[in-house]
C-alpha cells in the first residue's frame, strides 16, 4: 500500500474513532503513526512543539506535519483529507440528531464517559511525550534506561518553570511557548 494511501487511511480511522479534539487524538496520532508510517517519538515531539506556534487546529496541523513529513506534498494533502472527511460527515450527523437526543440519558452517559477517557489517553501521550523529550526514550517502557545528565536537568528545570508560570500565574501558553525557543536558542545548542 503506498503511504499517501496509508496516511489517509489512518487518519481516517484516527477522525472516526477519537473524540475529544486534537488533544484528545494526541494518543492514537502517535500509536497509528509508529505502526502505520514509522513515525518516532521525537517526531511526534517536534511536531507537538510545532503545534504549539502554528495557528490552526492541533489535530488537522498534526495530520498535515506527518502526511508531509512521511509522504510529501502528496500525504500531506491525503492525511489532512482523511481527518477532515469524518469531523464533516460526523458533524453534519449531530447538528441534525442532537437537538432531538441531547436530553437523553443515554446520550449525556456517553460524553460523560468519554471525557475521563480522553483524559487518560492524553496523560499516557503527556508522559510518553516527556520521556522522549527529556531522556531520549521512544517508548514509555523504556523507563529503565533513564539517565540524568545536565541537558536533562535543565530540560526538567524549564519544564517545571513553564509549569509553574502557567498554573500560578496563567501566563500565556504561546509567551511560554516562544521563552522556551528563546532559551532553547541561546542556552541548548
Amino acid at each position: 500500500m503506498s503511504i499517501p494511501l496509508r496516511l489517509f487511511l489512518m487518519f481516517l480511522k484516527i477522525g472516526f474513532t477519537c473524540f475529544g479534539g486534537g488533544y484528545g487524538m494526541m494518543s492514537m496520532i502517535l500509536d497509528e503513526g509508529i505502526k502505520q508510517v514509522g513515525l518516532t517519538v521525537n517526531e511526534f515531539a517536534d511536531m507537538t512543539a510545532l503545534d504549539l506556534i502554528c495557528p490552526g487546529a492541533i489535530a488537522l496541523n498534526s495530520a498535515t506535519y506527518i502526511g508531509f513529513l512521511k509522504g510529501g506534498a502528496v500525504g500531506s494533502v491525503t492525511a489532512t483529507l482523511g481527518l477532515i472527511l469524518p469531523t464533516v460527515m460526523v458533524s453534519i450527523l449531530a447538528v441534525i440528531f442532537m437537538k432531538k437526543f441531547s436530553e437523553s440519558p443515554f446520550v449525556r452517559g456517553l460524553f460523560r464517559g468519554i471525557k475521563p477517557a480522553c483524559g487518560g489517553l492524553l496523560i499516557y501521550t503527556s508522559i510518553t511525550m516527556m520521556l522522549s523529550v527529556f531522556f531520549g526514550t521512544e517508548s514509555i517502557y523504556e523507563i529503565h534506561r533513564l539517565v540524568f545528565n545536565r541537558d536533562t536537568i535543565e530540560l526538567l528545570i524549564l519544564f517545571s518553570g513553564a509549569l509553574l508560570l502557567e498554573f500560578r500565574f496563567k501566563i500565556d501558553p504561546i509567551l511560554l511557548t516562544v521563552i522556551g525557543a528563546v532559551y532553547g536558542l541561546i542556552f541548548l545548542h
